[in-house]
């Protein structure tokens, strides 16, 4: 291309390199990384001026985004060639260190979650401040921006035999997934990064995907999978002395066990993973499995543990400020009072929940605390306030794939239906909820319990 011969030499390597990036709509700060060097905006400018970067839009974050018309891109892929193998990989990875830190700052102004992990060995550059923080003003905007992006990197680590940067790309960006329901893109994330863990032998990589690909099925009712998954993360955390990733894993293999109706496995389970955080001291997963413990008592009906154990989640989750999982107890404290018969306390603590989830933007958690308004109504009878909660929460659950949840919602509706004499309606609902948890019972090879309760 004659507009190349005209081009300064930084711009042409520049130009080069973006093409390794492959075809996406990018921000302008990858320039930067790729030529390892501050200027990197100054050289951009350089390219668009001579029409090789198009300028396509303003993101919805005010950014500007560039994007190399597809013949292009194939020039700048041969004008890359002669290039050193290890020069090209150098850069790559400095971009991708750059989306890895970015991620990082990202999922720490998310609301708190159990699948970020702990960082692992893959190098992390970050940008100045002052865009880190223009970036992350809204962090769920940018990842929803960046949202291709995210699994165009994945992808690159993968192609460029870089196995600690994939997978911990991809499982950077679960909470992100969690929050939104993005399940597509978290299962392809995690498949992409966990073939290339698995044949690189990295151990700590494979047993965080497969953890995190564990959650992902128990969110989907691919109950058999969900087992598959986390115990293979389990017993490759033990092999490697990771206790933070026993827990874990052992902690959403109770909710397995308690989903499916196995109620002594499941508390048997939550004790092992309490006595391991525990051990080491970590009061995140303390938090998570007291309310565990106490949903577990209040199943098998020991109601004087159930108060302390919840409160002792409560506080927990006070002390390290962390509203997401303050609500989460809330949610499931409601349960407690509703068997002691304090509906309007039980109201309360949901109402507070919903709030919070509702501020938080966090759908799924809002549609298990509308499925817990409903239960309380329900058993007031009150069907004018039951059923819109109830199918509000079933139309959440459908859209994010939850038949479990969805089924236990139309079962109340219809219950609510036959008690009204509405015997038309009952038969619908029921027949709804009764072919879904076949649907459930086919997937996993197993018949679904005839009353589930929301993992």
């Amino acid at each position: 291309m004659a507009a190349v011969r005209l081009l300064p030499a930084d711009a042409v390597r520049a130009l080069s390199l973006l093409g390794l990036l492959g075809a996406y709509t990018l921000p302008g700060w990858v320039v930067g990384p790729l030529l390892d060097r501050s200027d990197g905006e100054e050289v951009l400018d350089t390219l668009v001026d001579a029409s090789l970067v198009r300028l396509t839009a303003t993101d919805a974050l005010g950014e500007p985004r560039y994007r190399l018309h597809d013949l292009i891109r194939t020039c700048a892929v041969e004008i890359a060639a002669p290039l050193p193998t290890a020069d090209k990989r150098d850069a790559i990875t400095r971009v991708l260190s750059v989306w890895l830190e970015l991620i990082g700052r990202g999922t720490d102004r998310l609301p708190g979650g159990l699948l970020a992990a702990a960082p692992g060995l893959a190098p992390r550059r970050s940008l100045p401040d002052a865009v880190v923080d223009r970036l992350m003003a809204d962090p769920v905007g940018w990842f929803d921006t960046e949202r291709g992006n995210l699994l165009g990197a994945v992808k690159l680590a993968v192609d460029w035999g870089l196995d600690e940067l994939a997978w911990e790309l991809a499982a950077g960006a679960a909470t992100h997934y969690d929050h939104r329901c993005l399940y597509q893109d978290w299962q392809h994330g995690h498949r992409l990064a966990l073939d290339a863990a698995e044949a690189a032998g990295n151990v700590r990589g494979a047993s965080v995907l497969l953890r995190g690909l564990g959650q992902l099925h128990i969110y989907q009712d691919e109950f058999d999978r969900a087992t598959r998954a986390l115990e293979s993360s389990l017993g490759l955390c033990q092999d490697a002395g990771d206790k933070h990733g026993q827990a874990l894993s052992m902690a959403m293999l109770s909710t397995v066990s308690r989903v499916q109706g196995r109620d002594d496995e499941a508390l048997e389970r939550v004790e092992r993973a309490l006595a391991i955080a525990a051990g080491e001291g970590d009061r995140h997963i303390e938090a998570r499995l007291s309310c565990s413990m106490a949903v577990m008592k209040l199943m098998q009906g020991e109601l004087d543990e159930v108060g302390f154990w919840f409160d002792a989640a409560l506080s927990q989750a006070r002390a390290l400020g962390d509203g997401h999982r303050v609500a989460v107890v809330l949610r499931r404290f409601s349960r407690l009072h509703d068997r002691r018969g304090n509906p309007d306390e039980a109201l309360r603590c949901l109402w507070q929940a919903l709030a919070t989830f509702e501020e938080l933007a966090d759908e799924r958690c809002a549609a298990y605390t509308l499925l817990e308004v409903g239960r309380v109504y329900a058993g007031q009878h009150d069907r004018d306030r039951a059923s819109p909660a109830l199918e509000r929460a079933a139309g959440v659950f459908q859209r994010h794939g939850d038949r479990q949840d969805e089924a236990t919602c139309w079962q109340l509706i219809g219950d609510l239906d036959a008690a009204a004499g509405v015997h038309h309606l009952a038969h619908q609902h029921r027949g709804r909820a009764l072919r879904l948890w076949q649907m459930i019972g086919d997937m996993n090879q197993t018949r679904a319990p005839a009353r589930p309760s929301s993992p």
